[in-house]
């Protein structure tokens, strides 16, 4: 008879995956996987780990964050079982994961199968792009190919969400010379033509899901939150949820705002009297189209639960401010790059940390109830 209650407690353990361990100081540990950026510039994945590590709330019970960096090795050799939650942040080398075969790709057959069995995901922009189910196709973004880093971007996609990430991305150099036209690099320049966290991206006031248990609380229907020229996420089927939407009005182009709107920047290396000079501002403005979009989303993948943004809530923002361009004759595109900033008004830099952590708290199964606070400024 004992032998026979054993087994069934043991089947009922196997039954219920990623359960949230407690430690001996009565504290319920959230344990959370962190992967690295493949570009170091880009503040995202140390920006999560302050954000997350060591955070502790009190509800029902205590509960903490603790953080852990994985690499590559480590999640395709199966480590993701020791966690409850994976993060993504930023943008670069979960691009690489072209393979869809068991054999070559054991990195996204790992993560698919963590969140199948009850994990839960969160991404950001990059992150949102790689859980989503492939890219918008070029023809309805209004290109007529994909670029290479879209044509990574597609085949590395998770599936975790259905949604397709509406995506420009193209390397400024390649529109020039590969496209014959600057202003390829779509909404993308936003990154690429300011290379600095203290620059890249607008801040946008972005209408927000009150009804969802992230948002649930909040005093506001919009929140500001910085954008770094990740995707708008369209859904392509009925089981997800839209956390927050890109405001209504274009971030540039003939109707968008004047005070963010951007030139197409063509390259010219060849500058012989102007050696520093690689890069003229064509009359050209980039349009974007992600306007009243979602920006971000909630859905479950098997068992798991995924959150992703296509924007960052853990990055730093601002009020105000006007975007400006100067042509030169030292463009280099290096540092501040090719668009500066004036009359901005910064926030506190914890100013959204707290949809971070209500994101990955709902993401690892916390009753809703006892979420991480939401707090102001």
């Amino acid at each position: 008879m004992i032998k026979k209650v054993l087994s069934l407690f043991i089947i009922l353990a196997l039954m219920v995956p990623h359960v949230i361990s407690s430690s001996n100081s009565g504290k319920t540990i959230i344990r959370v996987a962190l992967l690295d950026s493949f570009i170091p510039s880009f503040t995202s994945p140390p920006e999560m780990e302050e954000i997350l590590s060591g955070y502790t709330w009190q509800c029902n019970t205590t509960y903490e964050f603790h953080t852990e960096w994985l690499s590559d090795f480590d999640v395709a050799s199966g480590k993701l079982s020791e966690f409850d939650v994976l993060v993504i942040p930023g943008i670069g080398k979960e691009f690489w994961r072209i393979a869809d075969s068991p054999s070559l790709s054991r990195w996204k057959q790992e993560i698919r199968s963590f969140v199948a069995a009850g994990g839960g995901y969160f991404g950001t922009c990059g992150g949102a792009n790689v859980a989503s189910s492939g890219l918008l196709p070029p023809e309805s973004r209004g290109w007529n190919h994909w670029t290479a880093w879209e044509w990574f971007m597609n085949r590395s996609a998770l599936g975790l969400v259905p949604a397709l990430s509406y995506q420009d991305m193209a390397d400024p150099v390649a529109s020039t010379l590969v496209w014959k036209n600057p202003a390829r690099v779509g909404f993308s320049a936003y990154v690429w033509y300011n290379l600095s966290i203290d620059g890249t991206g607008i801040c946008q006031n972005c209408r927000i899901n009150g009804g969802h248990p992230i948002f649930h609380g909040c005093e506001n229907d919009r929140r500001l939150i910085r954008w770094v020229a990740g995707p708008a996420l369209i859904p392509v089927a009925e089981n997800v949820t839209v956390l927050a939407w890109y405001p209504d009005e274009n971030i540039s182009g003939p109707y968008g705002n004047k005070s963010t709107s951007i030139h197409a920047w063509r390259y010219d290396g060849l500058h012989f009297k102007e050696p520093l000079d690689f890069w003229d501002m064509e009359n050209i403005i980039i349009e974007t189209h992600i306007a009243g979009k979602p920006a971000a989303m909630a859905c479950t993948y098997g068992e798991g639960r995924v959150v992703v943004f296509g924007n960052h809530p853990e990055h730093p923002v601002w009020k105000g401010g006007s975007l400006y361009e100067k042509d030169t004759s030292c463009n280099m595109m290096l540092h501040k790059g090719l668009f500066h900033w004036k009359d901005r008004e910064f926030l506190p830099e914890d100013y959204n940390w707290w949809v971070v952590r209500r994101s990955v708290a709902w993401a690892a199964c916390v009753a809703d109830g006892d979420l991480p606070p939401v707090e102001y400024e």
